[in-house]
């Protein structure tokens, strides 16, 4: 064993010890087990890394036959990338060929979480490659007695690093090339579709990726339950899909009674279940609960307080989730509390909406309405502390309570309708969502009001027909 005398006469040159072998199979397994079912994130994780990044003794092989197999084949298989290794020379006994079993044999167990586990073992290995290249250009400016062109030499090198790193990071510079094939290959904004033709119709496709869509309403409203029945929705509609709650409101029980009413809803061989009902832990609500554990599960990650935009972003990148709810805006505080409440509003807003670019993902940002505001002010008046709110969204919903000779709409069956007025769509014709909310079971409807009108939109609503191709 190594002393702490022959520690410190160690070379501080040396990045033979700057190798995280172990994170490199990590990455290996978790690639492997999603290449045939989810190839797609497969590819994500294997665009950031490059075959030089790998030390470890065969894993690089068997990183470049992967990543050989899913950029060239439409359907990989695990058979693809052993097909690979023996057309490249590794067969039965060699280094590659061990690593390969090897990481086939981690497969079990990981299930779900084989996606998350190589981006985070990537993240790893990438930060160990660029500190080796940084020391390995020091060490050539001390080798060569510190010239001043040697130092420019060595800034110039660790720029090169970065770079390369950014450039196998997806990050390279973006050029008007790749935005105009951005915008061919959409045609229009790509969206998180919920599944609600109420919702995905109006808006053409459901949850705008790359932007942030904010529900804005005074208390009682709906905000957090409109909100959690589109997040929910949307889990459902797509198997794939993995989402992150920043919950600031509620406690962990609360929500999770509020999503077994939900999941009554919108989940399959599952009875209506109210608040009431849930909070009892009645046979209908656990069975509700049951079924969305098996239908979402781990697919949503919930982060609680206190909130900020670090620790939410962590999560999605951590997860790759394409959508993100922030219940609610006015609760995430800054790393410096010392600014004033409006800035510090303003800077939050302003780093969600890059999270949700940079990060493609769709945000929902629920915020509390302004004192004095209502649904007839002016863009810049709604969100409570900033109108940086208003101006910074996607798609801005103002929600109220639907009245009748200055009667709130309730029906027999408890119901109340709620116009959420949009007051703002970027790229789209604003539409209202004039719905029905019951508050038993925390879900909203498009069933027709009692008092239909065009002056709440609703007969507008019924006659807009979707895009084809939705």
């Amino acid at each position: 064993m190594p002393t702490a005398k022959a520690s410190r006469r160690r070379d501080p040159f040396d990045v033979s010890h700057l190798v995280a072998e172990a994170a490199e199979r990590q990455v290996l397994a978790g690639v492997l087990d999603i290449i045939d079912r989810d190839p797609a994130a497969g590819r994500e994780v294997v665009a950031t890394l490059t075959p030089e990044m790998f030390r470890g003794d065969g894993t690089g092989d068997v990183f470049k036959a992967t990543r050989d197999v899913l950029l060239s084949v439409p359907q990989p298989t695990r058979t693809d990338v052993l097909t690979a290794l023996r057309v490249a020379g590794h067969r039965q006994g060699t280094p590659a060929h061990d690593v390969f079993v090897e990481a086939n044999g981690n497969l079990l167990g990981t299930g779900p979480q084989a996606a998350r586990h190589a981006r985070e073992a990537a993240v790893e290995v990438r930060q160990l490659h660029e500190r080796r290249q940084a020391i390995e250009a020091a060490s050539l400016v001390v080798q060569s007695g510190g010239k001043p062109d040697d130092i420019g030499g060595l800034v110039r090198h660790l720029e090169r690093v970065r770079a390369a790193a950014d450039l196998a990071g997806g990050n390279r510079p973006m050029t008007l090339t790749d935005c105009l094939d951005a915008w061919a290959k959409h045609e229009r904004t790509p969206t998180v579709p919920t599944g609600l033709h109420w919702f995905d119709h109006p808006t053409e496709g459901g949850l705008p990726i790359g932007g942030i869509m904010a529900l804005v309403a005074y208390p009682q409203v709906g905000k957090s339950a409109l909100a959690l029945q589109l997040a929910l929705a949307a889990l459902v509609t797509d198997p794939t899909l993995r989402a992150v709650w920043a919950l600031g409101e509620m406690a962990p029980h609360g929500i999770g009674r509020r999503m077994t009413c939900v999941a009554a809803g919108i989940l399959p061989g599952c009875d209506p279940v109210t608040m009431q009902d849930a909070g009892k832990r009645t046979k209908a609500a656990r069975t509700a609960a049951v079924a969305l554990a098996n239908a979402i599960g781990d697919r949503m990650t919930v982060v609680r307080p206190p909130l900020s935009v670090d620790t939410i972003e962590a999560q999605v990148a951590a997860t790759g989730a394409r959508l993100c709810v922030v219940d609610y805006l006015q609760l995430i505080r800054s790393r410096d509390g010392s600014i004033d409440r409006v800035q510090e509003l303003d800077a939050i807003i302003g780093r969600l909406r890059d999270m949700a670019i940079n990060r493609e993902c769709a945000v929902i940002a629920i915020s509390s309405m302004a004192k004095a505001a209502g649904t007839s002010s002016r863009i810049g008046q709604f969100g409570k502390g900033s109108g940086e709110i208003d101006y910074a969204v996607e798609l801005l919903y103002v929600g109220e309570v639907e009245e009748h000779n200055g009667t709130p709409d309730i029906a027999p069956d408890g119901t109340i309708g709620v116009a959420w007025r949009c007051k703002k769509a970027r790229n789209l014709e604003p539409r209202d969502l004039v719905l029905r909310f019951d508050g038993a079971t925390q879900l909203y409807s498009a069933e027709s009001l009692i008092y239909p009108s065009p002056v709440n939109g609703h007969a507008d609503f019924d006659a807009f027909a979707p895009r084809a191709g939705l």
